[in-house]
Formats: structure tokens, sequence, C-alpha cells
């Protein structure tokens, strides 16, 4: 995932892709790599003709969701509409680049107004995304959050809840093994209630922030984690989304690191 390379090159991140074997991306759309708001057609044709030529595929795009303020469950509704409309444009960039999967969050409800509100915020608009990923034939991969980032779609409890709410064919669950770690839930957990999962976001933890680290610099069973995904048959990605100023400096280093502890487990 590029956002452990968001300060070197794009092109630096797709070379470091080829000399690990890495065929499968997921690209975070980010400043400085890629903003939906900026020289958008220009980026996309360049970012598609640099992967293509490389031989490498989309199999997710994420566009940035934590820090930019855009927030599908913002109380003010005007802003609210245009984070509705900032995910709308980003599925389209997502399908000019050939992937046919978004990855999106509940957002974070403000601390003004009720869980509840902000939860019927967040479904609304998730919804109205839903119905034109139906159109557009886009899966979008629902992300929970830990609760350092959210009040709302944390676990697999509420991200089953939400995704019955909607009841769109379009919508599908997905693990990020931190926000799991972090309300002591495993992948099993994940599959004894949702009937499909889409994403795997695989890094180590601390279990008490939200820390993404690359493999064994935290106390995560991983291996553990990537058992359970066999033994239920899991047939999707699994991608590092790796992160933290002692990464950023040399992002290689971090991926190789865990690229070299899956082999070496061998799935």
């Amino acid at each position: 995932m590029n956002i452990t390379f968001k300060h070197f090159p794009f092109l630096y991140f797709l070379e470091c892709m080829k000399r690990l074997d890495i065929e499968n991306l997921e690209l975070w759309a980010g400043e400085p790599h890629l903003f939906v708001y900026r020289n958008a057609l220009g980026n996309i044709r360049t970012i598609k003709k640099e992967i293509a030529s490389r031989n490498l595929k989309i199999v997710c795009y994420t566009p940035e969701q934590c820090v930019y303020p855009y927030n599908l469950a913002a109380s003010d509704s005007h802003w609210r509409r245009v984070s509705i409309d900032y995910f709308i444009d980003n599925l389209y960039a997502a399908l000019a680049l050939g992937t046919d999967k978004m990855l999106i969050t509940s957002g974070i409800g403000d601390f003004s107004v009720a869980q509840e509100e902000s939860w019927k915020y967040a479904s609304n608009s998730i919804y109205q995304l839903s119905k034109v990923a139906e159109k557009e034939g886009m899966t979008l991969a629902l992300e929970p959050l830990t609760r350092f980032e959210s009040n709302l779609v944390t676990d697999f409890k509420g991200l089953k809840k939400m995704i019955e709410q909607i009841q769109s064919p379009s919508l599908k669950g997905m693990i990020d093994s931190v926000a799991m770690q972090l309300v002591g839930e495993t992948p099993d957990d994940y599959f004894s209630l949702l009937p499909e999962l889409s994403h795997f976001h695989l890094i180590d933890g601390d279990g008490r922030s939200d820390a993404h680290l690359s493999l064994d610099d935290g106390v995560q069973d991983w291996r553990g984690h990537l058992n359970s995904l066999q033994d239920h048959g899991y047939e999707g990605i699994c991608t590092l989304e790796v992160m933290g100023s002692e990464y950023y400096q040399d992002p290689q280093a971090a991926l190789m690191n865990s690229v070299k502890k899956i082999k070496e487990f061998g799935i």
C-alpha cells in the first residue's frame, strides 16, 4: 500500500513493488500521489500507464478519509453532502483506474450529538454510495476503524449491523487486524456473522494504540490470522497497511520485512 511511501515519489513505490515481487496493489488515494481534486485526469492516466507497464494490478482503491475532513457521518448536512460527493468522485476515479473495489469507513460522529444520530447520518451516506456502486459494478469494502478513529463502526457487530441496515449487494465487510485486535476479536468472529469478506488489512499492532506495525514488530498473532483465513476458504486479497514515522523513512525495508515473514510462514 503506497501510504507507507507517502514521502517518496509514486514511481519509487511501484519500483519497490516490482523488487518485492508484489503484483496486487492497494492504492491509497491521497497527496502527494493522487488526490481526486488535483489534476485527477492527468494523474489517473499516468498512474494507469505506469502500473500497466509493470504488469501490476490495483485490487483496492482507498481514498484518504481519516486525515482529510471528509466525513460521511458529519452532522452538518452541507459537509455531509460534500463528503458523499467526494467518495462518489473517488469511485469513478477507481473505475477509471480499472479496479472494482473501493474501501470506505463509517466516518466519525460528532461528540455533540447522540451516537444514534451520527449512525443514521453514516448509514444514509453509505446507502447513497451503495446505489452508485451497484449501478457501476463496484464493491464497497466497509472497514471498521479503531476506537481512536471512530465512534461508529469499530467492530464486527457494528459492521454486520451497518451491512444489514443498508441491504446492498455492493456493500461487503472487511477486516483491519489492528482494529480487530483492539476490541479482542479474531477472524473467526467475522466469519461467524458475515457471509462474505472482501478485503483484509494485514498488519501487526501493539494492542494498546492504533499503531500499524510491520509484521513481528508488535504482539499480534498474525500467523494465526492467516491460518484462520485459510481455514475459512478466504479467497480475497491481504494487503500490508504499514504506517508510522519509523517506517516512512525507509518504507521498502518495512515492507520487505513483512513480505519476508509471510514467505517464511509459507502461505
